[in-house]
């Protein structure tokens, strides 16, 4: 019997609906098992989805998020340094994944970008700001690298949403939201105050960055005239 293709949104979505019950009903430990497997039926469905078309930088980056996955709730303090150069990692494989979408052209600076890519950085150094004094200072370097891959990969997003050339831009969008949220929140939850509700709306948003991006990758195609980068 041929499986149809929807199957693999469906068993996306009860690996989800699990990994949120059990986020909800059970410690943190719980998640050790339950929320890899979420990241793997992605990693299913984008192969089946893509086929021969799957692009190697995108797999990688399920494999680095599914080591993510496992090491938070493993050992987060324990393994931090692990857990950010596997995030560093697949926000850099993210851009390079998103260079094709880039447009080379002029962009116009608004008062709305300047405020909100001014908020994109508050963020950001808020949270480093905060946690400075809560962390092992060997976990500082880390920490730092990890932002700044954020920050790269936030102004990638954004200036391929600012462009508007693409149909599924604001997909994109609340990927790299909910990716700032969920990487923000997540050392907090840890370090500064945990709170099993940030726990539920980390995973949330987390999932949900995935599930968008690889939408995104799989339902826009990049334009390639002149003006665009296609290598």
């Amino acid at each position: 019997m041929k499986i149809k293709p929807n199957i693999y949104d469906l068993l996306f979505y009860i690996a989800f609906a699990v990994c949120l019950i059990v986020s909800i009903t059970l410690e943190s430990k719980a998640l050790l098992y339950a929320s890899p497997l979420v990241v793997v039926t992605l990693l299913i469905k984008y192969i089946n989805a893509t086929k021969k078309n799957a692009d190697p930088l995108f797999i990688l980056a399920l494999i680095a998020l599914i080591g993510v996955n496992f090491f938070s709730f493993y050992g987060f303090n324990n393994y931090f340094k692990t857990l950010t150069l596997l995030t560093s990692s697949y926000l850099l494989l993210y851009c390079l994944i998103l260079k094709k979408y880039i447009v080379k052209a002029k962009y116009s600076i608004s008062i709305s970008v300047s405020i909100g890519a001014l908020l994109v950085v508050y963020i950001i150094y808020s949270v480093v700001a905060l946690l400075i004094d809560y962390m092992p200072k060997s976990n500082l370097f880390y920490m730092i690298l990890c932002a700044c891959c954020l920050l790269i990969y936030a102004t990638v997003v954004a200036k391929i949403y600012l462009k508007n050339n693409y149909q599924h831009g604001t997909v994109l969008l609340g990927s790299g939201i909910s990716s700032i949220f969920h990487i923000g929140l997540s050392p907090i939850n840890e370090y500064f105050y945990f709170n099993k509700t940030f726990t539920v709306i980390i995973i949330i948003s987390h999932f949900i960055s995935i599930y968008l991006f690889m939408i995104f990758i799989t339902k826009t195609k990049p334009k390639k005239p002149q003006g665009y980068y296609n290598q």
